[in-house]
């Protein structure tokens, strides 16, 4: 992806992921792109206006129970666009699979590539918040509205249209109607091929997991302990509320498989060989947070503010995996307990054995007995004495403190103009993104960019720098100190590249990356990736310079 010069404030959120024993995934390229010239897409192939697969009527199956329904969907158009959004780097997702797919099953060439790269920047060319009028609470974290972005409407619209004029019409009401038609142009492109995929071995296998899930639901239970858990939440639903799910096939890869929360919208991936009722806890995890973010705003910034307030240093970074490991503990592990408590035995007893990112596994598995006693009488997360009891929990799963990196979420970043690149790694490395968000700004002399640091005091923060550019942290010593800029910048005469780690308050870090080139910089990322414990001082990847003769 090729970065402008000018200077950019770039927002990111993700909406919420699972990673349930696997690795994690690429970082996802931030959504910032400047409205693009009009694109040109290919000629739609012959057999792509015909009715076909991702024409075809709705197949989903219902699990009701006395408050909620969940609905599982199995339908080819959102599985096409979603593998689309996957290849060109839009979300978190199994993007190694459905590239091996393509490349080598379904005839990827140079065409499909411009394709696309097209589809990627007319995607990326609508970004923004949907921010209610009324002011909103004061939180001193971010809170759980992923899906109040533009980049989640547009994938929501994907999800719910099972024609291509339905596509069309539902992302024409976030683009504009020009901007839908041309999307759909370029899906259109890889429908024949997709298709053919669909029929061979996508739809038999979706529609079986949709039957059997939903069966599964039902006969076990699962739906009424998601339902117990509403007032746990204090999800502010309605009755009947309907949760849906759509399954996504993917082929079998030895990568990742995710799954991803957008509202009332779950996205689940489902590997090709992949029992369903192996996926179920994954639903039942995706449903949690959703329920989660479903309390008032009010309630979650007092969630938040409680959490601050306790001045533990692990309080900002604890609250940022607040929301996973409420959804891994209760749902993830309670769902397995019901379904198969040997395996959850086994899970519990592994390093990330319910959890592929260690910080997550190991503090949903010291919480639970916390959670059993708070649910055992009657309170909520909202509650007075959560946070307290939580933060003993993490500190119980971490006695020596918690890894640098848990520090960077949520993530404000400075970054150098072509050290891009090196943000987007340290920010996948934390998930930043995906826990809590992160914002970016390569205007080291803007005043806004003081105030991202000014306005978010709890955050964590990063800069990006090279060495002509260390005389400007001078301008940022309120948010990292004078003592730390004058180190940093005596550091910079005589080392090539490091990283420098100061906490300016308790618990809220700065991480300082100075290199030159892009190799070095993510030598560095990798280097503080890589630390188990906290540091402050310089972390030295590369030899010292030479001393001046």
């Amino acid at each position: 992806m090729a970065f402008p010069s000018a200077p950019r404030f770039a927002p990111r959120s993700l909406a919420r992921f699972a990673l349930l024993g696997f690795a994690a995934c690429s970082p996802t390229p931030k959504s910032d792109s400047q409205a693009n010239a009009p694109l040109l897409a290919p000629e739609p192939a012959a057999d792509a206006m015909k009715p076909a697969a991702t024409q075809s009527s709705s197949f989903e199956r219902e699990a009701r129970g006395t408050k909620l329904r969940l609905v599982f969907h199995a339908d080819p158009l959102p599985n096409l666009v979603y593998q689309l959004d996957c290849m060109a780097g839009r979300h978190p997702c199994s993007r190694a699979a459905y590239e091996a797919l393509w490349q080598d099953d379904l005839g990827w060439d140079d065409t499909d590539r411009r394709t696309l790269e097209a589809f990627r920047k007319i995607r990326e060319s609508w970004n923004g918040r949907i921010e209610l009028r009324s002011p909103a609470p004061a939180a001193p974290l971010p809170l759980p509205h992923a899906d109040r972005t533009v980049a989640a409407r547009l994938s929501i619209a994907g999800l719910v249209a099972r024609t291509p004029d339905e596509h069309v019409r539902y992302l024409g009401l976030v683009t504009t109607p020009t901007d839908a038609q041309r999307a759909q142009t370029l899906v259109d492109h890889f429908r024949p091929r997709f298709d053919r995929y669909w029929e061979r071995e996508g739809r038999a296998h979706c529609e079986e997991s949709a039957e059997k899930l939903a069966a599964l639901f039902q006969r076990e239970g699962l739906t009424g302990h998601v339902e117990a858990l509403v007032g746990f939440y204090k999800a502010d639903l309605p009755e009947g509320t309907p949760l849906h799910f759509h399954l996504m096939a993917r082929p079998a890869h030895r990568s990742v498989d995710t799954a991803r929360q957008i509202g009332g919208h779950a996205v689940i991936e489902m590997p090709a060989g992949a029992k369903p009722e192996d996926r179920a806890p994954v639903v039942v995890h995706e449903m949690l947070h959703h329920l989660h973010a479903a309390a008032t705003d009010e309630r979650l910034a007092a969630l938040s503010r409680s959490f601050v307030e306790t001045n533990d240093p692990l309080a900002p970074a604890s609250y940022a995996v607040l929301d996973e490991a409420l959804a891994t503990a209760l749902g993830t592990a309670k769902a397995m307990g019901r379904l198969d408590p040997p395996g959850l035995s086994r899970k519990l007893e592994a390093p990330m054995g319910l959890y592929a990112e260690p910080t997550i596994d190991r503090v949903a598995k010291a919480v639970l007995p916390f959670l059993d006693a708070r649910l055992a009488e009657g309170k909520s997360l909202h509650d007075p004495g959560f946070a307290p009891g939580f933060l003993a929990a993490v500190h119980k799963a971490f006695p020596d403190g918690l890894p640098p990196l848990a520090h960077a979420r949520p993530l404000v970043a400075v970054v150098a103009p072509g050290l891009w690149p090196a943000f987007h790694a340290f920010d996948g490395a934390a998930m930043a993104s995906s826990l809590g968000g992160s914002t970016a700004s390569d205007a080291m002399r803007a005043p806004e960019t003081l105030n991202l640091f000014a306005s978010r005091p709890h955050w964590g923060g990063a800069f990006f720098v090279t060495h002509a550019e260390v005389a400007d942290l001078a301008r940022f010593e309120g948010t990292i100190g004078a003592a730390a800029v004058a180190a940093i910048t005596a550091e910079a005469r005589r080392t090539r590249a490091f990283v420098y780690s100061t906490q300016k308050s308790p618990g809220v870090y700065r991480f300082v990356f100075v290199a030159d080139d892009l190799p070095s910089m993510n030598d560095l990322v990798r280097a503080l990736a890589a630390q188990r414990a906290p540091f402050e001082g310089a972390l030295e990847v590369v030899a010292r310079r030479p001393a001046a003769p």
